[in-house]
C-alpha cells in the first residue's frame, strides 16, 4: 500500500475513533427522539390553528361539510394522543442518554438542576406529562369545537367571531390521579382547556430547553470537535490532491488537454486530445447508415388556414436535417441525401456526437468561444463531406480552423418588452440600455452601404425594427465568440437579468398587476379576441386581462432606489461558484419574478409559495405550511399577534393554491393573496440582503429561528 493511501487509513480510522466523532453520533442519535417530539407537535400546532382560523373554523363546522368537520376533529384527538405520548418518550430517552454518558459528571447536575427548575413542578408540564397517563389508563378527553360570536355594542351588527376547540375542565378534574401541580393548571384554565395553547407553550419551552442542552455539551467537547475539524480537513487536503480528472465515455474519450503534451492553445487541440476526438468521429462516421423512412399519412381533413410559401428542392440553401421514423418505427437523424436514398444515425449514435461535442467543450478554449450548436453543426457538415470518402480530414483540426474563422468580438442586444430606462446601468455581466434611433439609423446606413441592391428589403426591415425596438431598453452582452455562442449564453443571461429586473418592477408588490416585462417576443400579456355575432350583427371586441400590465420606465430616480437591489442580484446572474444558500436565493428570486408574468392568481400565488419554500424549508420532509408560516412570522414582526395574523394569511395562501374548482377569486381571497405577496416579496428581500452572510438553507433558518428567543428576552 502506498504511503498516501496509508495515510488517508490512519486519518478515516482517526476520524472515527476520536472523541468528536463519538458526541457528533451521540448528538445526531438523540435529534431522533428530539424529531419525533417536534413533528408531532407540529401536526398538533398546525391543525388547531387551522380550527382556530375562524374562515376555516366555519368552514369546518357548516353543516355542508359535516364529514371533514367530524374528521379534523378525529385527526385532533389523534394528534393529541401522539404529542403527550412523544413528550414523554423524549423526557425519558433524554433522562437516560445524560445518565449512561454523563453520570458522575457536574454537567449531570446542571442538566437536573434545569430539569427541576423548568419541569418538575412547572403545572403546564406536568399536566402534559399527566395527560399521557390520563389517556393511557382512562381514556381520550372530551373535545368540542366550537364557534362564539361576541357582539360590540358600540358598533350593532358587528363583532368578534372565535373558532376553536378545547377540553372541558370539568371532567378531566373527575380523574383522582393528576399530580398537584397538574390540577392546579386544569383549574387555573377556567372551563376549558385550549389545545392550541397547551401545545405550542409547552413545545416552545422544550424546544428551548433542548437548544439549552445541546449548547452546554458542545461546549464540552469543543477541544473534542476542533480536532474532529482538524482531522478532517487533513482528509479533504489529502482527497482533493489525489483528486483524478473526470471520466469521459469510452466511445468519445479525450485527453485533458493539460498532460504530457501541455496545455493547449487558443484554436488548437494537443496532440492526444486531437487523435482521440479523430478516432471518436471516425467510430461515428461507420454507423452512418441508409434510413428508409416510413409513409407519410394525412390526417383526414383539409385545413381553413390561409396558405403559407412553399420551398422546392431547388429553391433550399442547404441540406435539410431532419428527425424522422424509420421503417421499422426507429428515430433517425436525416443529414446526408445521395442517389435518391437518405442517410443518417439512429438516436442512440447520435447521442454519441452529443457526447463528442461535449467532450471538446473541455477545452477551455473551445468552451470559452463556440456552442454546442456550432459544434453540431461542424460536426454534420464533417460527416457529409467524409461519407464514402477515402480520405478524410481530421474533425479536430476542421474545429479549430472553422472556429478560427467565426470567433470574433461582438454584441448581443436583447431587447425588454415594455421597459424604458433614463440611463443604462450594470447587472453582473450584462447592462441593461436603451436601443436609441441613432442606433438604427447607423446600423441601417451601414446596411444600404454594403447592399445597396437591396435598398427596399432593407428600408422595410429597419422601419420595423423602429416600430418594433426603438426606445425599448434591452440587456447588452459582449463576448469573444461565434455567433450561435453570443446567442446561447447572452440570450440565458439575458433571461436572468430580466427576471431579476421583474423582482423590483411595481407590479411585484401590486397584485393583481402582472408584468409585461420580457424578452421582447416573450412576454406574456393576456389578452381576450371575442366576436358577437347576432342576426345582421356583428362585433368585435379586444381587452387586456391582467391590469396595469405593461410599461414600467426606469428614471434617474428610480434607478437610486432600486440599485442596492441589482447590486446583490449581479452577482447571483451566473450560478457558477455560488453557496447553497446563494443559489436558493436565486431559484426564489426566479420563481417570484415568473409568477408576476401570469394573469391567473392561484398560478400567481402557487410560483410565489415555490420561492417562498425555496428559502423556508430545509428540505422538502419537512411540514411546509406550518414552517412557512411560523418562519415567515418570525422574518416579518416580533409581535406574537401580528405573527398570528401571518399564520391566517399563509395558511389561505396554501388554501387557495389547493383549491379544486377554476371559479374566480371573491374580492376578500384576492386581497389575501395580495396581502401574501407583498409579505413574501419582503422576505425574499431580506434574504437577498443576507445572501453572502449565510451559506446554507438551514443557516439562514437556524438565524431567523433564533428570532424567536430575541423575542422572547425582549418580551
Amino acid at each position: 500500500m502506498s504511503e498516501a493511501l496509508e495515510s488517508r487509513s490512519d486519518l478515516i480510522k482517526a476520524i472515527h475513533s476520536s472523541r468528536g466523532m463519538a458526541h457528533t453520533n451521540r448528538s445526531h442519535q438523540r435529534t431522533f427522539t428530539l424529531n419525533i417530539f417536534r413533528m408531532n407537535a407540529q401536526e398538533l400546532i398546525g391543525i388547531t390553528r387551522r380550527v382556530n382560523d375562524p374562515d376555516e373554523g366555519i368552514r369546518l363546522m357548516a353543516v355542508a361539510n359535516r364529514e371533514a368537520g367530524s374528521q379534523t376533529h378525529r385527526e385532533v384527538t389523534r394528534r393529541v394522543h401522539n404529542f403527550v405520548a412523544a413528550a414523554l418518550t423524549l423526557v425519558e430517552h433524554t433522562r437516560i442518554f445524560m445518565r449512561e454518558h454523563y453520570s458522575e459528571t457536574p454537567m449531570l447536575e446542571r442538566y437536573q438542576a434545569r430539569v427541576d427548575a423548568d419541569f418538575k413542578n412547572q403545572p403546564l408540564a406536568r399536566f402534559v406529562q399527566d395527560l399521557r397517563n390520563y389517556i393511557l389508563h382512562n381514556g381520550l378527553p372530551n373535545s368540542e369545537m366550537y364557534m362564539n360570536f361576541q357582539s360590540n355594542a358600540d358598533q350593532p351588527g358587528t363583532g368578534t367571531l372565535e373558532t376553536g376547540i378545547h377540553i372541558r375542565s370539568a371532567p378531566l378534574l373527575e380523574w383522582r390521579n393528576w399530580s398537584a401541580p397538574a390540577r392546579i393548571f386544569i383549574e387555573g384554565c377556567g372551563e376549558f382547556v385550549d389545545i392550541g395553547t397547551i401545545a405550542e407553550s409547552y413545545t416552545g419551552n422544550v424546544l428551548s430547553f433542548h437548544g439549552w442542552l445541546q449548547r452546554c455539551l458542545d461546549q464540552i467537547h469543543a477541544a473534542d470537535l476542533d480536532e474532529l475539524r482538524t482531522l478532517e480537513g487533513a482528509l479533504n487536503q489529502l482527497d482533493a490532491a489525489a483528486k483524478p480528472a473526470p471520466s469521459v465515455p469510452p466511445e468519445t474519450s479525450v485527453s485533458s488537454g493539460d498532460g504530457a503534451d501541455g496545455p493547449e492553445q487558443d484554436f488548437s487541440f494537443a496532440p492526444d486530445r486531437a487523435a482521440s476526438l479523430d478516432a471518436a468521429a471516425n467510430a461515428l462516421l461507420h454507423k452512418v447508415r441508409k434510413i428508409q423512412l416510413e409513409a407519410q399519412h394525412g390526417d383526414g381533413f383539409p385545413s381553413e388556414r390561409p396558405p403559407s410559401a412553399t420551398l422546392t428542392d431547388h429553391e433550399m440553401l442547404s441540406v435539410p436535417l431532419v428527425w424522422a421514423t424509420d421503417v421499422e418505427s426507429r428515430r433517425a437523424f436525416v443529414f446526408i441525401y445521395k442517389d435518391g436514398a437518405q442517410f443518417g444515425l439512429d438516436e442512440e449514435a447520435f447521442a454519441e456526437m452529443q457526447a463528442l461535442t461535449e467532450s471538446v467543450l473541455r477545452s477551455d478554449w473551445a468552451s470559452r468561444t463556440l456552442s454546442r450548436r456550432f459544434l453540431e453543426k461542424t460536426a454534420i457538415k464533417w460527416l457529409q463531406e467524409s461519407y464514402e470518402v477515402e480520405n478524410t480530414k481530421s474533425l479536430a483540426e476542421t474545429i479549430a480552423k472553422e472556429g478560427r474563422k467565426a470567433v470574433r468580438s461582438l454584441e448581443l442586444w436583447a431587447p425588454i418588452a415594455n421597459l424604458e430606462v433614463q440611463n443604462s446601468f450594470p447587472v453582473g455581466p450584462a447592462e441593461v440600455a436603451t436601443i436609441t434611433r441613432a442606433m438604427i439609423e447607423k446600423l441601417e446606413s451601414e446596411a444600404l452601404g454594403s447592399a445597396p441592391q437591396q435598398r427596399d428589403s432593407i428600408v422595410g426591415l429597419f422601419n420595423k425594427l423602429r416600430q418594433n425596438m426603438q426606445g425599448l431598453a434591452a440587456v447588452v452582452f459582449k463576448l469573444d465568440a461565434e455567433a450561435d455562442k453570443i446567442e446561447e449564453d447572452g440570450a440565458a443571461i439575458a433571461r436572468i437579468v430580466v427576471a431579476f429586473l421583474r423582482f423590483f418592477s411595481p407590479p411585484a408588490v401590486h397584485f393583481p398587476a402582472g408584468s409585461g416585462n420580457a424578452l421582447l417576443g416573450s412576454e406574456l400579456v393576456p389578452m381576450s379576441n371575442l366576436l358577437v355575432i347576432g342576426d345582421g350583427t356583428f362585433s368585435y371586441k379586444q381587452a387586456m386581462l391582467v391590469p396595469n400590465a405593461p410599461g414600467w420606465r426606469i428614471s434617474e430616480e428610480t434607478l437610486k432606489q432600486i440599485r442596492p437591489g441589482l447590486d446583490a442580484v449581479g452577482a447571483l446572474v451566473r450560478p457558477e461558484g455560488l453557496s447553497e444558500f446563494a443559489l436558493a436565493v436565486r431559484s426564489s428570486l426566479l420563481l417570484f419574478s415568473t409568477g408576476t408574468t401570469f394573469a391567473s392568481p392561484i398560478e400567481r400565488l402557487s410560483y410565489t409559495l415555490s420561492a417562498i419554500e425555496a428559502l423556508l424549508l430545509r428540505h422538502s420532509a419537512e411540514p411546509a405550511e406550518f414552517n412557512v408560516a411560523d418562519r415567515m412570522g418570525l422574518l416579518l414582526t416580533r409581535d406574537g399577534k401580528k405573527r398570528e395574523e401571518v399564520a391566517r394569511n399563509i395558511r389561505e395562501a396554501y388554501r387557495l393554491r389547493g383549491r379544486q374548482d377554476v371559479s374566480p377569486l371573491f374580492p376578500r381571497e384576492m386581497g389575501s393573496v395580495a396581502t401574501f405577496v407583498r409579505r413574501a416579496h419582503h422576505v425574499i428581500g431580506t434574504a437577498l440582503g443576507n445572501f453572502v452572510t449565510f451559506g446554507t438553507v438551514s443557516e439562514f433558518i437556524n438565524a431567523v429561528e433564533d428570532l424567536r428567543n430575541q423575542s422572547a428576552s425582549t418580551s
